[in-house]
């Protein structure tokens, strides 16, 4: 084990590393571009191992590591905003392939170079497991649960991690290395002599009847798959804390200073960092407000959401991201959650840090009074840009 001050996009090569990946493919693209710099560089003085493919474009890349996987490799991709969007046909086939790739999405905005979420949360419908995480440490941690993840028998899908582009990609802090060898006992080499059996065969779901199954089952099966994964990223970040001395909540969420609350904010990625200091504040000053961070997005964490819906007068979720014409994705989610409980509490929507817009404590602390007053029965606005 180390110590080092590095900055987000090589927390992320480093793991990369330590996960002994055979087969990268990317294409250089602001803010994720150093990250193939990173690879490119340990591939050619011979500290990782691996084949780096520099493709033309990121449709190419997504392409490469579904070929690499298919013949039971371990694979990673990496991109950011308008390159996210450029691979997202074939993201589909990598999902329905069952194809464990891992991906780092160095969020981009779509109106413009500043961080927000709206590449990565575009990828909805893809079928890929999403993380979303809050510093530096995470982002390393995180690539190596997700290959022990996306390689586990019981999901075989691929995962896509996401962090804030330069508040975290260009940012150094200071980041705990596990060694070489402690990563190889808990993950070991992966290969896989056939990654598409028979019943994982897209051509007899989504592609079309095959001895006379329904054309929904491919379907179904990956929806299933996705939900099931939630049991799986439990097991084996509680594995990962047993191993390395650190765990992020339950690994689909993760509380702080709840304990008391009637409201809490909801946020994902570098949000949270920030909010931890609002809470700090507003507990300091008797207000009674937590925070819930929330990992993983997809599958979403319905169970979970439905509990915090018993314990919290007032939520609100603080959306880095926007489905235009809807609304916030995680609000979204988490009304359609709550929908059939006896006792719904207050759900408030915040759009917050849109085109890298400063999301400050202060700005923290007043959404906290806001949902606070909420919890406790004044009428506000339930939706608000910050």
């Amino acid at each position: 084990m180390s110590f080092e001050v590095m900055v987000g996009n090589m927390a992320t090569a480093t793991a990369v590393k330590l996960a002994r990946v055979q087969v990268a493919s990317a294409f250089p693209v602001t803010p994720q571009t150093t990250i193939t710099e990173y690879l490119s560089e340990m591939v050619a003085n011979g500290e990782l191992d691996a084949e780096f493919v520099n493709a033309e474009g990121e449709l190419s890349t997504q392409v490469i590591v579904q070929a690499a996987a298919r013949v039971g490799v371990r694979t990673f991709v990496c991109t950011s905003g308008p390159g996210q969007l450029y691979m997202h046909h074939p993201m589909h086939s990598t999902s329905s392939g069952r194809l464990p790739v891992v991906m780092a999405t160095v969020h981009r905005g779509n109106k413009g170079m500043q961080p927000d979420h709206t590449d990565l949360m575009s990828q909805m419908w893809t079928g890929w497991i999403q993380w979303y995480v809050e510093n530096n440490q995470e982002c390393l941690d995180t690539i190596l649960m997700a290959y022990k993840v996306a390689e586990d028998d019981r999901v075989r899908l691929p995962i896509a991690m996401g962090y804030d582009g330069y508040v975290l990609s260009y940012t150094a802090e200071p980041v705990e290395i596990p060694s070489q060898e402690s990563v190889d006992a808990w993950l070991p080499p992966w290969h896989s002599e056939s990654i598409m059996p028979d019943e994982w065969d897209p051509n007899a779901g989504r592609g079309g009847f095959r001895g006379g199954r329904d054309p929904q089952a491919g379907w179904i099966m990956h929806h299933e798959a996705l939900l099931g994964a939630k049991e799986v990223i439990k097991e084996v970040n509680e594995d990962f804390g047993k191993t390395f001395g650190r765990k992020y909540g339950n690994g689909l969420t993760e509380t702080y200073k709840t304990e008391g609350a009637e409201a809490v904010l909801v946020t994902m990625g570098s949000i949270a960092g920030t909010t931890r200091a609002a809470i700090d504040k507003l507990q300091a000053d008797g207000k009674k407000v937590g925070m819930i961070k929330l990992k993983c997005f997809v599958p979403f964490p319905v169970e979970d959401f439905q509990e915090y819906g018993k314990q919290f007068k007032a939520i609100g979720m603080i959306d880095r991201n926007i489905c235009l014409g809807h609304g916030g994705a995680g609000y979204r989610l988490i009304k359609d959650t709550l929908y059939d409980a006896d006792d719904r509490p207050e759900v408030l929507q915040f759009h917050a840090g849109l085109s890298g817009k400063e999301v400050r404590v202060t700005d923290m602390v007043r959404v906290g009074e806001k949902v606070l007053k909420a919890a406790q029965g004044e009428k506000v606005s339930l939706v608000e840009w910050v």
